[in-house]
């Protein structure tokens, strides 16, 4: 491998040199960039790279195509193509095909060729046999100019795999690129949102994937969405999982559940190109759904991980009048395998979850990391007000029943129940006046209530609290309210011999004591916890530790501290056995 720093120094002879099988027999790629640098990281080289060959003349374009080889071809057969493609190719399988196979595919092979007048391109990591041959299947039926272009976003891929293994960059730069690339990935062209099955979070999930295959790890999207990368590992057969999810609120951050999937996928990469072997499988998983924005469905990525799924849930509408089991057919899930998801216990080590802390804690303390003690509960609910709508210059205020007013008092009543002990926090988030207007008393009102604790009992009694005062203030000015229970999640204790051991692992790296801090948010660990023990690594939030927001900060460098401290966790952990 080569520095990135080194890359960006020497002279652009040997920059040319370096990159020489990045795209296949094809030097004048990076002579076309070479004299763009100094490149911030490995994804700014491979988009320079590819905007150079999407900016290059039709003949080069075509050269480049036609000098990658027919895969499982003659030239494959004989040997006589590039280390890199036999590599990429026997990694597909494509070395060992049976005949049936061989003989479908040089078929199709040839059709392609005769048509479009170029070889079938692929970037065949993630790819079987069968896989291949069904892609080239259905790509030989398109126009010659969509298929040029189709090839070329193919060689980009296969460019973007070779460079993850031969240019090495600091893991903090690598994160934070690449949650800038996923970040790019929005419903919103003004803001970052990617709620779950949409296209953008399709999309989103085929770039992690492809970030996954980069770091070598096999790789699969399961029958919910979740992305799932193995690492394999010596010969404790127990596995250690981590992640985090991939979904976001609207108008969000670019790192919330984002950094625990993208600082373990750094870390599998890291250690492999070192040559460096966990005595047990890492499987990383980013989940699919955490936020429930789009179907008020929480958690549904690790709940079926855990075994939790709720068939019930198939049922659950979105704004737009679409049901979960029909998004998720849509997106070409089969519902029936969503039991399948489910792990084996007595086969998992442990889970852990490298977080932003969404907090100002260790921003205060001046501090990258810290060790989270436990996960504070949640109860939330979602309360609707009718009352009578009215004139708002006819109807005297002594025979009102206005809906929001009554909300606004129960509103108060949720603060000031909270209020009362330090260990409590009490949220009315959402607040609407459906088809609210100015002249207008309001007949509806609607609003949530989230109560939080790290003590059950404390914050059940509160929760009950609240729910008496609203329902005598609704008594007491004549309106109806109905409370419905959308989610109750006890709070979860992080394992203790999870805790000194990440508290050890921040030591070593970082030669100073950990801090300890619970976490008031709600986390995939929660879910976790019923399938096997769980840890989790806080980091730094910058902006006063604001989340959930684009202000949201992460820098490089307390990134890169996290993977770090990440990557001694797993060398020095034992997993019991």
């Amino acid at each position: 491998m080569i520095t990135l720093e080194r890359l960006n120094s020497i002279s652009a002879q040997d920059f040319v040199a370096a990159l020489a099988s990045i795209f296949e027999h094809s030097p004048w790629v990076p002579e076309r960039v070479a004299a763009s640098r100094p490149f911030a990281g490995v994804i700014a080289l491979h988009k320079a790279m590819s905007a150079a060959v999407l900016q290059a003349e039709e003949a080069l374009q075509l050269g480049l195509i036609r000098a990658h080889p027919e895969l499982a071809g003659r030239a494959a057969l004989r040997g006589d193509v590039t280390s890199a493609s036999t590599s990429e190719q026997k990694g597909a399988g494509l070395s060992a095909l049976t005949q049936t196979q061989l003989t479908r595919l040089s078929s199709l092979n040839a059709e392609y060729a005769h048509r479009f007048g170029f070889p079938f391109v692929l970037a065949v990591k993630g790819h079987s046999p069968d896989s291949v041959i069904a892609t080239l299947a259905q790509r030989v039926s398109h126009d010659a100019l969509e298929e040029r272009g189709v090839a070329l976003r193919e060689i980009g891929r296969i460019a973007y795999f070779r460079l993850a293994d031969l240019v090495q960059e600091p893991l903090g730069d690598a994160i934070i690129a690449m949650a800038e690339e996923l970040a790019s990935l929005s419903e919103d062209s003004n803001a970052l949102t990617c709620s779950y099955l949409t296209p953008t979070h399709r999309a989103t999930a085929a770039r992690i994937r492809d970030f996954m295959m980069a770091a070598g790890l096999a790789t699969h999207i399961d029958a919910v969405g979740n992305v799932v990368g193995v690492l394999a590992g010596g010969p404790n057969p127990k596995r250690v999982l981590t992640g985090s999810h991939y979904d976001t609120v609207i108008n969000a951050g670019k790192y919330d559940g984002r950094l625990g999937i993208l600082a373990a996928v750094a870390v599998a990469g890291s250690l492999r190109r070192a040559g460096q072997t966990l005595p047990y499988p890492l499987e990383i998983i980013a989940f699919a759904e955490e936020e429930g924005v789009r179907f008020k469905s929480t958690f549904l990525g690790s709940r079926a991980v855990a075994g939790r799924f709720d068939p019930g849930d198939l049922d659950s509408v979105d704004a737009g009048g679409c049901t979960l089991s029909d998004a998720l057919r849509a997106a070409g899930h089969d519902v029936a395998d969503i039991p399948a998801i489910a792990r084996d216990s007595s086969q998992v080590a442990c889970f852990v979850e490298v977080h932003i802390e969404q907090g100002p804690v260790l921003l205060e303390a001046a501090l990258p990391v810290g060790v989270v003690t436990h996960i504070a509960g949640s109860v939330r609910s979602a309360v609707t007000v009718e009352g009578l709508s009215g004139h708002a210059g006819t109807v005297p205020m002594t025979l009102r029943r206005d809906a929001a007013a009554a909300a606004a008092e129960m509103v108060l009543a949720v603060e000031a129940r909270c209020r009362r002990d330090p260990a409590l926090v009490g949220t009315v988030g959402k607040l609407d006046v459906p088809g609210g207007a100015v002249n207008v008393i309001p007949g509806r009102c609607e609003f949530s209530v989230d109560i939080r604790s790290g003590s059950d009992a404390l914050r059940d009694a509160a929760a009950a609290d609240v729910s008496t005062a609203i329902e005598e203030i609704a008594a007491r000015r004549r309106v109806k309210v109905h409370q419905r229970r959308v989610l109750q999640a006890a709070s979860v204790p992080c394992a203790q011999e999870l805790q000194d051991a990440w508290a050890a692992s921040i030591v070593r790296v970082t030669g100073r004591s950990a801090l300890r801090l619970p976490s008031g948010a709600g986390h995939d660990a929660m879910m976790m916890a019923s399938l096997t023990a769980v840890g989790m690594l806080f980091v730094r939030c910058g902006n006063g530790g604001i989340s959930h927001h684009p202000d949201e900060a992460l820098s490089a460098a307390d990134a890169d501290v996290a993977a770090r401290v990440l990557q001694d966790f797993l060398l020095h952990f034992e997993a019991p056995t």
